[in-house]
């Protein structure tokens, strides 16, 4: 007896410590993707998220239907809005995570028809404390492909309370990319090739067009790009195709290098994220705040028409390898 008890206490001890804001862990691997016959069989002890944009009641995908009992997240409700659309403040992350019914001990699989929205909303519930987040592979189609059963009323989810230490490690800034030795850290580029090669900035609602210096592309992650994803039914490549890829791109995965993951405003770059969590990489970060963040300063003007109404957007003093409307070949 006494010396479970010591057990016991040692391992509250680790769970203790290991919690601590601003800890460094690594995710366990096979905790990160889930099959739908681990969430059938598993379904009673999670919560089940439905995430897309838009409210539950216009959410398309969602009323289409969904995994019975699942709760809708808004990717909105994680984001400050117009016209940047970035990460929400840490308080505010957790307001709109207790109204999705999430308490500090509950369990968590997110899934949604677009890859990348999941895998946004994954990453945000991660990084915002939740104990224990999962990512379903291949969303509502491979649950119903399975067999199981769905259902298209919106369930209301019992608000909770939800506080819990940030997971700040898997989150880079522009300050602590600016900060960083580039000789420990590499930043790698998980948008298309001509945003990279600043041919487009990737977004309608974005005019600066470029690259951080020093970043290695390592293909798009959008949900339409077919890289990431498999364009048949959406569920993700296996994870020892993309460890390919990155090798081949010259992605250091060895652990000795830290690497920071950035997109135009985090979706893409969440997961590339998730997929190195599965891998079981440690030293792994997403600039949520992506090259939207990093290039552009905004500047409220009501005057302004450009495309952006109301906001004006100028070059940030951040170095950048950033390019006009003429793009030297």
């Amino acid at each position: 007896m006494m010396r479970l008890a010591i057990a016991a206490l040692l391992s509250l001890l680790a769970s203790c410590s290991g919690s601590r804001q601003g800890t460094r862990q690594t995710i366990a691997a096979d905790h990160v993707i889930v099959s739908p016959a681990w969430l059938r069989a598993n379904k009673q002890r999670v919560i089940v998220v439905e995430a897309s944009w838009a409210k539950a009641e216009d959410a398309k995908d969602y009323l289409s239907g969904h995994i019975p009992g699942a709760v809708h997240a808004n990717t909105d409700d994680f984001e400050n809005g117009y016209p940047r659309w970035h990460l929400r403040a840490p308080a505010e992350l957790h307001t709109a995570i207790g109204r999705l019914g999430i308490g500090p001990e509950a369990a968590v699989v997110v899934y949604g028809r677009k890859t990348n929205a999941a895998a946004r909303v994954w990453w945000v519930l991660h990084f915002a404390g939740v104990r224990d987040v999962r990512f379903l592979n291949g969303g509502y189609e491979a649950w119903i492909r399975a067999g199981y059963p769905g259902e298209a009323s919106v369930n209301v989810p019992r608000q909770a309370v939800f506080s819990a230490p940030l997971r700040d490690w898997t989150l880079a800034t522009t300050g602590s990319i600016l900060a960083s030795d580039r000789d420990r850290a590499v930043l790698a580029d998980v948008r298309s090739r001509a945003e990279f090669d600043g041919k487009t900035s990737g977004y309608s609602y974005l005019e600066m067009k470029g690259r951080i210096p020093g970043a290695i592309p390592i293909d798009d992650g959008g949900d339409s790009a077919g890289v990431y994803q498999n364009p048949a039914d959406g569920s993700l490549r296996p994870i020892n195709e993309i460890r390919e890829l990155w090798l081949e791109r010259g992605l250091p995965l060895d652990g000795g290098k830290e690497i920071v993951f950035y997109c135009g405003s985090g979706w893409r770059s969440s997961l590339a994220f998730l997929y190195a969590a599965a891998m079981g990489m440690r030293n792994i970060r997403n600039y949520s705040d992506g090259w939207s963040g990093w290039s552009t300063i905004y500047t409220q003007d009501p005057t302004h028409k450009g495309i952006t109404p109301g906001w004006r957007q100028s070059a940030s003093p951040n170095p950048a390898i950033a390019f006009t409307e003429t793009v030297a070949q």
